[in-house]
């Protein structure tokens, strides 16, 4: 089916998972691999548990400063280059005839920019169905009035998170600590009209330091005020058994993407190690094992003989691409099922 994106569809799909309790998953994507890995793991979950038309989430980021999705979908690392590649990759592999095409499939434009998003956001109207609009870098107030003109602009168009507070990457205790309070979750929810909020709950992005923890308490004090419109960021600081809990704690979406990066690489890096024999010239390996990287096993009659078809050096049938492709989507797709899972997408069946 096409790409759902009239707010009043998003928002129907939604309510469903509100009903349902399910916590929607919002899987970010920086190349053509995942977005089809995360296509296929949900069209298989979907089989799994007999519903035929699992929504499904997928993200992008424009001119993010932490990460910028749309500049990594092509080598040519222009924004809008690679809009188009990621828009046509979407068409494509949801239209007619592909095993793809009854999924509900939306598209998210995570963290804009005020600015360095200006000139890319009136292009994925009418195709996205949510952005994230991030003002969260300026004052609160200055967050609200910038946050509250681009809902009048754009609410008939697309449906709006907000970012209420920055959410930064932990340095350090006092960092961890400054969490969005209540008071300013539901004074920015109510001056600005969003449909969704986006805050500092704890946990950061790429769990880059062991004191990032996601807080329970402070989503379910904030849900008391705003209800169940809480997205949480950072997934990847946010232990495996919290995912179910999540629900009961006012998050309707978590943000997915590093766990999918690390999971695929290093799958890739197994696959890269276990067949080097077959990527290699024997005289590379030896080089290597002289420098001190490579161990004896690499040399000896067993990985010669099941491994390498008895002899060190190059192999067309390993060194495909294709291989290296099917290994990452392999391992991110039975990750991306854990999620669907974990997060009560079972739950879509239910009246339907």
């Amino acid at each position: 089916m096409p790409l759902i994106s009239h707010p009043q569809e998003v928002e129907a799909i939604y309510q469903q998972a509100r009903e349902g309790g399910v916590c929607l998953a919002d899987f970010c994507v920086a190349h053509p691999y995942a977005v089809e890995a995360i296509l296929r793991a949900t069209l298989e979950f979907g089989c799994q548990h007999a519903i035929t038309d699992m929504p499904v989430i997928i993200s992008v980021t424009g001119n993010y400063p932490l990460e910028s999705q749309l500049i990594s979908y092509t080598a040519l690392r222009d924004p809008f280059l690679g809009l188009r590649a990621f828009l046509a990759d979407m068409d494509l592999l949801t239209s007619e005839g592909s095993p793809y095409a009854n999924l509900r499939v939306m598209l998210h434009l995570d963290h804009a920019q005020p600015e360095g998003d200006k000139d890319l956001l009136p292009k994925i109207m009418g195709r996205f169905a949510t952005v994230m609009y991030d003002a969260s870098g300026h004052p609160l107030a200055e967050n609200i009035r910038r946050t509250a003109a681009f809902v009048e602009k754009y609410h008939h168009q697309v449906q709006i998170e907000g970012a209420v507070t920055e959410i930064v990457q932990a340095k350090s205790q006092a960092q961890r600590d400054q969490l969005t309070t209540p008071d300013e979750a539901e004074a920015f929810w109510r001056a600005t009209g969003v449909s969704l909020l986006v805050c500092n709950l704890g946990s950061e992005h790429r769990a880059t330091v062991p004191i990032a923890h996601y807080n329970g308490e402070v989503a379910r004090a904030i849900k008391e005020r705003v209800g169940q419109r809480l997205v949480l960021h950072g997934e990847s600081s946010v232990p495996d058994s919290i995912l179910p809990t999540l629900f009961n704690d006012g998050i309707i979406k978590i943000n997915l993407w590093t766990t999918f990066e690390r999971t695929g690489g290093q799958a890739a890096a197994r696959l890269v190690l276990s067949q080097l024999g077959n990527i290699l010239s024997g005289e590379e390996m030896a080089t290597l094992m002289a420098e001190g990287w490579l161990g004896p096993r690499f040399f000896n009659d067993e990985y010669l003989r099941e491994t390498c078809s008895g002899s060190l050096g190059p192999k067309s049938s390993v060194l495909l691409e294709e291989h290296h492709r099917d290994v990452w989507q392999d391992a991110v797709v039975v990750r991306t099922k854990f999620y669907l899972d974990a997060l009560g997408y079972c739950n879509f069946n239910h009246g339907r």
